[in-house]
């Protein structure tokens, strides 16, 4: 036992050193894989030590099959075999993980044979993934080259369904862990736009392309260059992130809780600013490298299981620009790469002069719903949106740090725009004053206006509502709209709170209650706008 423990023994001081040798906050993708070739350099010398069985190969699944391993996170091997050979097997085993339990590693096994892999994996997805990152280690590789041809190709027969089964196992995800990019305690690796999300779209360039590495995924059109850096960046952080909570918590753990976040921002060297904390700035930070993935994500999805819509003729003028997604919108489909390139690559000025056809275009798209939404959501994340609105960069991937809120302000701007056009389209039968107030709604235009940019002001300045009503002024101006439609979004925008202070906060038989509220308001039309807004508030939180 003693001689079975120096590989072990030498394993656990190489990694500590590896901890010690970089800064908690910079243990990126480059210390993830050399921290999988030392626990290789390990496992294959425990291994070799003894006299395996034929026809058994040692594999490396999941992460540490891809070779990345954070400072805590699981080991998971398989011991591959031809049905035979028992107790040398289970011997083998033995051999194998006692000493990597006892240098703390967790390590998770299968002892299975070439049929029992392709079962397990024709009724289990996690299965299916995890062998399609794997590689051999040792022994018999062939035996696994031949397992890793047969999954290839059994998944390959059907790559849309296998793109289908991603995509759902991608929405339970949302449904379960929700979003990292918005939550203000995400699960960086589980979570929608996390590092799930970058090894799902590694996993369809397999099947795809039969390679590995989502560049493969470029040639054939899924992935745009410009997508794919940012992709590369998103994951080089994520990953620096997770290494550094591991560390400083000390144990495996994916979820950024709030108590950790201080520390964790110092790690990674954020610092105060002017209306942005450090540990603002470090989830600021995560919200737009996790958005990019999973815009990305969703896009690459999208262009394989929806394709592209035919790229709608435009000219290479901001209004051309704002059209062509309105007409994508309209239409309910997905802007094409080609189409997005070529608009990266036009040169939109900073801030943009309003002209009544960009006025028209964004208005089209503001009622376009839910797909309007995910064009505004193209638009930020290709850096356009802010160009036609500069109000919206200091509100972008901004955390909030209250009771009330789950997302970050720009995600709840646009939830909430996208419950306004819901609720405008008689989209909640169980409140009757809904319906009504939408009848009483002559200008929806002004009400998805005010709903888009009710929580502008939140920019780290003091009060958000006088804040608010200064940035949605400058706006509104901009972007030249009638008296009317700009009025009634600024009350929007500067009495969104009244409703619910009043409800909430106010004696409701106080008989000068009423006055006061109905003096505030002043017209039925802005008190059933003023009502939809703050329901759509509400269901945005």
């Amino acid at each position: 036992m003693a001689d079975r423990s120096a590989p072990a023994a030498r394993l656990r001081d190489e990694l500590r050193a590896l901890d010690a040798a970089y800064s908690t906050g910079h243990h990126g993708r480059w210390s993830a894989a050399r921290r999988s070739e030392l626990v290789d350099t390990c496992i294959v010398e425990l291994f070799e030590e003894g006299s395996a069985p034929p026809q058994v190969a040692l594999v490396a699944l999941g992460g540490y099959g891809r070779g990345e391993l954070a400072p805590f996170s699981d080991v998971d091997l398989l011991i591959l075999h031809g049905g035979d050979h028992a107790e040398e097997i289970e011997g083998l085993a033995e051999r194998l993980l006692y000493p990597l339990w006892d240098t703390g590693l967790t390590v998770g096994h299968g002892v299975r044979t070439a049929d029992e892999c392709l079962a397990l994996g024709s009724e289990r997805l996690d299965a299916t993934t995890a062998m399609l990152d794997a590689r051999p280690l040792a022994g018999d590789v062939a035996a696994w080259d031949e397992v890793s041809g047969r999954l290839r190709s059994s998944t390959g027969e059907d790559p849309r369904g296998f793109a289908e089964r991603l995509a759902m196992s991608a929405s339970d995800r949302r449904e379960r862990f929700g979003s990292v990019s918005s939550l203000l305690e995400p699960d960086l690796k589980e979570g929608s736009g996390g590092l799930r999300d970058l090894h799902a779209l590694g996993w369809l360039a397999i099947v795809l392309t039969g390679r590995g590495g989502v560049r493969s995924l470029e040639e054939p059109g899924f992935l745009r260059q410009a997508e794919r850096e940012a992709l590369e960046s998103a994951e080089e952080f994520l990953v620096r992130v997770r290494s550094a909570l591991h560390l400083e918590t000390g144990r495996r753990t994916d979820r950024l809780f709030l108590d950790h976040q201080p520390a964790i921002a110092r790690a990674m060297g954020f610092e105060d600013e002017p209306g942005l904390p450090a540990v603002d700035g470090l989830m600021r930070a995560v919200f737009g490298h996790a958005r990019q993935v999973e815009h990305v994500s969703r896009s690459v999805f999208d262009r394989y299981l929806r394709g592209e819509s035919d790229a709608p003729a435009f000219e290479d003028t901001p209004a051309g620009v704002l059209g062509a997604f309105a007409t994508v919108a309209v239409e309910r489909g997905v802007m094409g790469a080609p189409a997005l390139d070529r608009i990266e690559g036009m040169g939109i000025a900073d801030q943009v002069e309003w002209s009544d056809d960009v006025r028209q275009a964004f208005l089209a798209i503001l009622r376009a719903g839910g797909e309007g939404t995910r064009s505004l959501e193209t638009l930020d994340r290709i850096g356009v949106l802010a160009r036609f609105l500069p109000e919206w960069e200091p509100v972008r991937c901004r955390p909030q740090r209250d009771p009330y809120h789950l997302n970050s302000v720009d995600v709840h701007l646009l939830h909430t725009l996208a419950q306004m056009s819901r609720l405008l389209d008689g989209g909640d039968e169980s409140d009757p004053l809904v319906a009504e107030a939408a009848a009483a709604t002559e200008d929806r235009d002004a009400l998805l206006l005010g709903a888009l940019l009710h929580d502008i002001g939140k920019t780290g300045g003091g009060n958000h509502v006088p804040v608010g009503v200064e940035q949605a002024t400058a706006a509104l101006e901009r972007m030249r709209l009638r008296a009317r439609t700009r009025d009634l979004a600024l009350f929007l925008v500067a009495e969104h709170l009244l409703l619910s202070d009043t409800a909430t906060r106010r004696d409701l038989e106080d008989d000068d209650l009423v006055l006061d509220v109905a003096a505030r308001v002043g017209d039925p039309e802005r008190l059933a706008g003023l009502y939809l807004l703050t329901v759509a508030d509400a269901k945005a939180t």
